[in-house]
C-alpha cells in the first residue's frame, strides 16, 4: 500500500518497492499475453503462438487493461519500461 502511495507522489519514480507494481498485479499468463501484445503481435499471431483462442487472448488482455488501468495497446511497451 505504501508502494502504492509513493507510485501516486512520485510518477516516474523507479525504486526497487516500485518496480513489480504494474505486472506484480498480473496472472502469469497476462504477462506472457501483455509482453508479446508491447511486441507489436497481434491477437491472432499471438494464440498461434501459445496455442489459444483468438477470443481467449482477448480476454486475458481484457483483464490485464482492468488491473493494469489502460485500455490503450498502444501503452503496454511503456508499462513494461516502467516494471523493468
Amino acid at each position: 500500500r505504501r508502494a502504492r502511495a509513493s507510485a501516486r507522489r512520485c510518477q516516474g519514480a523507479r525504486t526497487p518497492a516500485l518496480a513489480g507494481l504494474v505486472l506484480g498485479e498480473l496472472t502469469a499468463r497476462q504477462r506472457q499475453i501483455v509482453a508479446l501484445a508491447a511486441a507489436g503481435l497481434s491477437n491472432k499471431e499471438i494464440a498461434e503462438r501459445l496455442t489459444l483462442s483468438v477470443r481467449t487472448v482477448g480476454n486475458h488482455l481484457y483483464g490485464a487493461y482492468t488491473r493494469l488501468g489502460t485500455g490503450d495497446r498502444g501503452a503496454l511497451p511503456c508499462l513494461l519500461d516502467r516494471s523493468a
